[in-house]
């Protein structure tokens, strides 16, 4: 998704409209339907008023316009900076298939590991509600939470205090030249 498409996306979700999201941040509602359009592009600091003004983390809007060359690259950073493992698993239902996965020793991982799990019980559960109309509505609505608590991240005290304590971390791993993401 492009910038232009998660603002509005996250301000339709938040229930505002252009008017109300432009006087938020202090631009006209004409700047807001070009920045959602594309027709124009937020400066860095108009990109954290909008992500203030829609309580999400910027870089959600920052870095939402990537291929998939792009996408690799940042995993590969992800992967140095969080000391990732490459696992090869057998898909039993189609043993010419394998999966592969990248596993994390960081912490950082465990809060969106426990949030991933928590919206699958709930998938799980609303999978038996018998009306189709109730259970697509239950299943949109599960997803947009599920969303909305990564556009969001972090807003938890705890995960704050984790975020804390790994950046203290990397800058005692710098101080000793440690840190792997500065390879």
């Amino acid at each position: 998704m492009t910038v232009g498409e998660n603002i509005r996306r996250i301000r339709i979700s938040r229930g505002y409209t252009q008017k109300q999201l432009g006087d938020l941040v202090g631009v006209s509602e004409a700047y807001i339907r070009a920045y959602e359009k594309g027709r124009r592009n937020p400066k860095p600091k108009s990109l954290q008023k909008i992500a203030e003004a829609l309580c999400i983390n910027p870089e959600v809007l920052k870095n939402s316009e990537f291929d998939s060359i792009r996408a690799m690259h940042q995993l590969f950073q992800i992967f140095r900076m969080y000391g990732g493992e490459l696992k090869e698993i057998p898909d039993d239902n189609n043993p010419e298939e394998d999966h592969v996965y990248i596993t994390f020793h960081n912490v950082l991982m465990r809060s969106w590991f426990q949030r991933y799990e928590e919206y699958m019980e709930e998938v799980k559960q609303i999978s038996s509600i018998k009306n189709p109309a109730e259970r697509e509505h239950a299943l949109l609505k599960a997803e947009e939470d599920f969303n909305n608590w990564m556009d969001t991240y972090p807003e938890q005290e705890g995960d704050l205090a984790m975020l804390k304590w790994v950046a203290d971390f990397d800058k005692r791993m710098d101080f000793y030249g440690q840190n792997p993401k500065n390879d």
